[in-house]
């Protein structure tokens, strides 16, 4: 799939007036941004994908993965370079990294989000899985299911929740956005129902857009679906969308908790 870049235009049109609508600042990318953003998406997101279902999904959220572009062309008063950003500049779209939010090292960090030596969830009970008390946020007691806040160097646009596992056994997923609870997203009909995928993806009826400032909380459930004996569940949750964040920060191959944190990096933030 080729996007070219007069179509793409027509989608920034698009994703111009949304912003309008919902007071959110933008800057138009140019020609040249466009068609770097267009070939970056269709490389990373569409034929890269092993199935069509996968694929579709991100081309249907096309709209929202340029908006958050828009956003953080204006948020970080930076040119927008793809996957390999020269010094300084805006990289993106980009897959969404757990360590952006500050999950861990990776979505399989089942440790590092609970801070202790464990590999599983613990069923039956809401379960903290974006926050601020995990060990790449600096395993802060006090922080343990607060909410994270997004740094002025990242944008992320979610549009689906997802799992890495071969049988996922997620039930739910809960947000809070700036301290508001959101409905409940059932995921357990799309991820176990999608059989012959090679990835099982519940996708959201409208995309999700964390810029700076944005607090973000994730809570995940998972069922005694085999009974009160039941002690431990092994998933590995995924949100599905894209990130731009600021060069600097994609030079640090392996995020530590001692500078991912704050302002060095200004991705993601204890609150």
């Amino acid at each position: 799939m080729s996007i070219s870049e007069g179509t793409l235009q027509g989608y920034q049109d698009e994703a111009r007036q949304l912003a309008d609508d919902l007071a959110i600042v933008t800057s138009d990318l140019t020609g040249k941004e466009l068609t770097r953003f267009g070939r970056s998406y269709s490389r990373q997101f569409v034929r890269a994908l092993p199935t069509r279902a996968m694929a579709d999904i991100h081309i249907r959220h096309i709209k929202e993965g340029l908006l958050g572009a828009m956003i953080a062309k204006s948020q970080m008063k930076a040119e927008i370079q793809g996957e390999t950003p020269g010094s300084n500049k805006v990289g993106g779209p980009l897959p969404i990294r757990a360590c952006y939010l500050g999950v861990g090292e990776d979505w399989e960090d089942i440790d590092g989000i609970y801070d202790s030596l464990r590999q599983t969830w613990a069923p039956g009970t809401a379960q903290n899985w974006i926050h601020a008390g995990t060990r790449l946020m600096g395993s802060v007691a006090a922080s343990v299911g607060n909410a994270v806040r997004i740094g002025e160097n990242a944008v992320h646009v979610i549009y689906g929740l997802s799992s890495i596992h071969a049988s996922p056994k997620l039930e739910s997923v809960q947000f809070t956005i700036d301290g508001k609870t959101k409905p409940s997203i059932y995921c357990g009909w799309a991820q176990k129902h999608a059989m012959g995928h090679t990835q099982r993806i519940k996708e959201l009826d409208n995309a999700i857009i964390l810029r700076e400032d944005t607090t973000f909380k994730a809570e995940v459930f998972f069922s005694r679906a085999f009974g009160a004996t039941v002690t431990e569940v092994l998933d590995f949750p995924v949100l599905y969308g894209v990130s731009y964040v600021k060069e600097p920060a994609m030079r640090e191959l392996v995020p530590v908790a001692a500078t991912w944190s704050g302002a060095v990096f200004e991705i993601v933030h204890r609150t």
